[in-house]
């Protein structure tokens, strides 16, 4: 939506000099350097000189020099766009001639004219009470004027609709509580206090339908704009008259989040195709012109007036069931899939896992896979590797279906102290033990529930709890599940990960990808395999990766350390515990019930060397107790380390043993059969 009332156009528009001062908004680098591309394009600067503009841009922004030439390159590939009526290019002003994305959008007649209706009296009242609630808040922006003399809105003031309407009886009508001649703007969504981002929208109610000028430049008659979204029959809250050249149509699209509001966004658009809608209109937040505020248009004064209310169907499932039922993406022509590059999503684990992908980890029963997640979870929420593999930074969700919050609490105490992790914030836990049913009920309140949470990967743990009624033997049963998670992945954005079982017996004689439980459809669909398999020797596994999008990763060795898995690089994946074949393992200790290296035995049998001293205090080793019993969420002072000490490098525990002068434990290091030492 332009918001300049007047003929004068600067060289590049306002939001192409908005970027190169400001930079692109959150998820939008790439596609917003290739806009400014192509308007520096249409002006007519060489590419040379727009590479030396645009690059410093984008690296600022934190694009590769790589991925910013090539978006730069592919926006120069085009021809330039010739500027409509002598003016400079705006991205507005041009459109493919009478080409849609939609094959049957083409196909539709043109709508016939429908004369405007009359204005309806105390419009900014009637807009209030049609498309907000009463304790919702609406934001009202007067407008401004930029240095280049072009017409833009300030922030604004949001109230209450109950405040809004108490504000206009006294003052006596909108256009009385705010002074500026050059005209009034509210956004179509209702908005958090104070809001006026996309991030701020409480409700995707609205989306605004602008229509700009046509194939040659020149105004649509607001006949053919009402006769256009009368025809369409989608459900309007608000028809207002600019006071200028356009109509805006509020259509309720009623999205219940972010992703499924661009989804039906591009819905409406298909549907207008060919229509020359403006497509600056798309975001949530957006601000349309405000019924009963007056504007300057070419030195008139102009009133914005409100036409018509609830037109076309009851709501947006009604209309979307007789219109579009299959609610698919719109189909995209291979030029203009190939004009816009795509960035690849970050790699959370880098070389395994893509933001938005899906994951399944698989392995024999008990065969520490929560644990792994868990894991998992602190790597990514804290930018620390996993079994090895980089990660990228992002807020994780945990969703327990299985473990007591008790239990849950100590795994992650004891790893996030193995792995000297402090930081809790970047995750969150959702313990729905005892409230798991089956997924097609439980996905659409998990994506309602986080709507607003961004999060980078969601953790699923087990999956079996939300099969329902569903047989994981059965292909049918299993490709409606894993579409379920898929539509939790794309909608949310997020990495999906979880856990899947083998079936029973030894798994050895098995492709990877085949020892998984169930239907072969978990052997399949997702982007990200990864199985367990026991090794010959003892608390060791063999990682085997299947990757979709990634070069393979060849198979490597975890080995348990107590509380959490380490890659072991030294060990043979080839070596997979084969059936009747005995593991290599050291004798096990024996504890008594109860007592301290029963219960603390496992957090220290992989203690890195650390020397100790008779003072207590200046003991690395006592140190070191207290650290990871602090971990472990239990206070410990020195006399207590000390004691704790003592009963761990028993000998006979074989917990600690006592290696070129210094404790380590039996675990640590390549002399698993060390004996404890003497002080």
């Amino acid at each position: 939506m332009k918001y300049r009332s007047n003929g004068d156009r600067p060289p590049l528009p306002q939001r192409t000099r908005h970027y190169l001062e400001n930079g692109a908004s959150e998820g939008e680098r790439n596609h917003q350097l290739f806009e400014a591309a192509c308007q520096l394009r249409d002006a007519g600067m060489p590419a040379e000189q727009a590479h030396t503009m645009l690059i410093t841009r984008a690296l600022s922004d934190g694009l590769s020099d790589g991925e910013a030439s090539q978006t730069i390159n592919s926006a120069f590939a085009h021809p330039a766009r010739e500027p409509l009526g002598g003016g400079h290019a705006t991205s507005s002003d041009h459109r493919p001639s009478a080409r849609t994305n939609n094959p049957q959008a083409a196909d539709k007649p043109r709508p016939q004219p429908i004369p405007v209706p009359p204005p309806i009296e105390g419009g900014f009242t009637k807009v209030l009470e049609t498309c907000f609630k009463p304790e919702e808040h609406v934001s009202i922006a007067p407008a401004t004027e930029d240095e280049d003399g072009g017409i833009i809105p300030k922030r604004g003031v949001s109230l209450s609709v109950r405040d809004w309407l108490k504000k206009v009886q006294e003052k006596g009508g909108i256009e009385r509580c705010f002074s500026t001649p050059l005209g009034l703007f509210i956004r179509v969504n209702p908005v958090n206090p104070g809001g006026t981002r996309n991030e701020d929208v409480t409700s995707f109610r609205h989306v605004l339908v602008e229509f700009d000028r046509d194939d040659k430049g020149q105004p649509i008659p607001k006949e053919d704009q009402y006769g256009a979204i009368v025809a369409s029959g989608l459900p309007v809250s608000a028809v207002i008259d600019s006071a200028n050249k356009s109509l805006h149509a509020w259509v309720r699209v009623e999205a219940p989040d972010a992703a499924e509001y661009r989804r039906r966004v591009d819905i409406v658009w298909d549907w207008f195709g060919g229509l020359f809608l403006d497509r600056q209109n798309k975001n949530p937040s957006r601000l349309s012109r405000c019924p009963d505020g007056f504007r300057t248009v070419d030195g008139e004064k102009r009133q914005q007036r409100l036409l018509a209310v609830n037109l076309g169907a009851a709501g947006w499932s009604e209309w979307e069931i007789s219109n579009a039922p299959d609610g698919l993406p719109k189909i995209i022509p291979g030029s203009e899939f190939m004009a816009t590059p795509k960035a690849e999503p970050p790699q959370l684990i880098a070389g395994v896992l893509h933001q938005g992908s899906k994951m399944i980890l698989g392995g024999a029963s008990k065969s520490r896979k929560s644990w792994s997640m868990i894991d998992m979870m602190l790597s990514v929420s804290t930018g620390k590797p996993w079994w090895g593999f980089p990660t990228k930074q992002g807020r994780v969700l945990y969703i327990n279906f299985e473990l007591p919050d008790f239990a849950f609490q100590h795994r992650l105490n004891a790893i996030a102290a193995a792995k000297g992790i402090a930081d809790h914030s970047m995750f969150d836990l959702w313990n729905l033990r005892g409230y798991a049913t089956d997924f097609s009920v439980l996905i659409p309140k998990i994506l309602a529930r986080i709507k607003e949470s961004r999060y980078a990967l969601i953790i699923l743990d087990p999956i079996y709890k939300g099969l329902g009624k569903r047989d994981e033997n059965k292909a049918g049963d299993i490709a409606t599940l894993c579409n379920e998670i898929e539509q939790l992945a794309v909608q949310s954005g997020a990495a999906v990960v979880f856990g899947a079982h083998y079936s029973k017996g030894n798994q050895a004689g098995k492709d990877a990808i085949d020892r998984i439980g169930g239907s072969g459809v978990f052997a399949r669909d997702p982007d990200v395999i990864l199985t367990m398999t026991p090794h010959e020797q003892k608390d060791a596994y063999v990682v085997d990766l299947t990757l979709r999008a990634l070069p393979q990763v060849d198979p490597f060795v975890v080995r348990w350390q107590g509380v959490r898995f380490e890659k072991d690089a030294a060990a043979d994946a080839s070596k997979v515990k084969q059936p009747g074949k005995a593991a290599k393992e050291a004798p096990q200790a024996t504890y008594r019930r109860g007592g301290i290296a029963q219960k603390y035995g496992p957090l220290f049998e992989n203690m890195p060397p650390l020397a100790h001293s008779k003072d207590p205090a200046q003991s690395e080793v006592v140190r070191h107790v207290i650290a990871t019993m602090a971990g472990m969420g239990e206070a410990c002072d020195l006399e207590r380390a000390r004691r704790t000490f003592d009963l761990l490098r028993n000998p006979r525990y074989r917990i600690l043993q006592f290696q070129n002068d210094r404790w380590q434990g039996v675990k640590f290091g390549s002399n698993p059969n060390g004996q404890g030492g003497e002080l």
